[in-house]
């Protein structure tokens, strides 16, 4: 494994985001479905109750676990990119500006706090429900693993394996 994850960058890239955006969509998404008791705004809005799972059911739990895959894709997006984010002044904001816009307020799913979830849905808007939490996992995760990728690359050229 270790050898096809240096023969083959985009291996050791997709891992390292990978785990990266999972632990931070955990800690951040623990520490705001505590304090902004999500599953209770779901269930108190006539809209979202209808359309939300309840924190029991076996996909909701599931979510972490299917984080890895999802922090896999977005790597595999991100990685023919790298060059003009990785190493760069501000590298991991360009990173996160990519991610929000691209994952959140521009995705073409009409969901809540999107601008096709705007125009296309009866979804009450509430900046403060998500978006905190979405705008703080991203910028940690996008600082973490631009600073990763950089100690990374650092101890590679020092050892002269660039």
């Amino acid at each position: 494994m270790k050898n096809a994850m240096n023969r083959y960058p985009i291996v050791s890239f997709t891992v390292r985001y990978a785990v990266v955006h999972t632990l931070t969509y955990l800690a951040f998404g623990v520490v705001f479905m505590l304090a902004s008791q999500y599953f209770v705004y779901f269930e108190g809005d006539p809209l979202f109750s209808l359309v939300m799972k309840s924190s029991d059911e076996l996909s909701v739990r599931l979510a972490p676990l299917v984080q890895i895959f999802r922090g896999a894709l977005l790597a595999l997006a991100i990685f023919p990119f790298r060059e003009a984010i990785i190493g760069h002044p501000q590298g991991w904001l360009k990173l996160f500006l990519l991610l929000f816009v691209l994952t959140s307020i521009g995705a073409v799913i009409t969901g809540p706090g999107s601008v096709e979830g705007f125009l296309y849905t009866q979804f009450s808007f509430n900046p403060f429900i998500g978006y905190p939490e979405i705008a703080l996992q991203m910028l940690a995760s996008s600082w973490l693993f631009c600073k990763w990728e950089e100690k990374k690359n650092h101890t590679r050229a020092s050892a002269g394996l660039t």
